[in-house]
């Protein structure tokens, strides 16, 4: 990762606190008389280091949720209806899962976790009906 400097950081995002639309060139001559190794930096390469970084901190993006039922269009298939608690039953056994084999501290106790995988299936077909 690029290393950037705290102060500029925290002189852009003040800046952009208090004017979103503030330019890319306000920001860079702001930042150089904080710092003036920043100089060194192309506008392309301050702007990704610093005001996006920031912006990005600022907004953070909001998941797209899939509506249930709609067709997908590269699988040309219908996406299942399963109801959520059977979703989150099967969630928590793969979580659950996950969660042992990353716990697993040597090659014997990954062996015992995958060795027991059964266990899981078995979960997941009880949560979703088909055992």
């Amino acid at each position: 990762m690029a290393k950037t400097d705290d102060k500029v950081y925290a002189a852009v995002e003040a800046a952009l606190t208090k004017n979103p639309a503030a330019s890319v060139d306000d920001l860079f001559a702001l930042a150089k008389g904080i710092n003036s190794s920043v100089g060194r930096l192309t506008k392309r390469q301050f702007h990704a280091r610093y005001p996006l970084q920031v912006k990005r901190r600022m907004n953070p993006s909001k998941r797209r949720k899939k509506a249930a039922g709609k067709t997908t269009q590269a699988a040309g298939r219908r996406t299942p209806r399963a109801a959520g608690s059977v979703r989150d039953s099967v969630r928590s056994t793969f979580l659950r899962f996950a969660s042992e084999v990353a716990g697993a501290e040597s090659r014997k106790d990954m062996v015992k976790v995958v060795a027991g995988v059964d266990r899981y299936v078995d979960d997941v077909l009880t949560a979703t009906g088909k055992s």
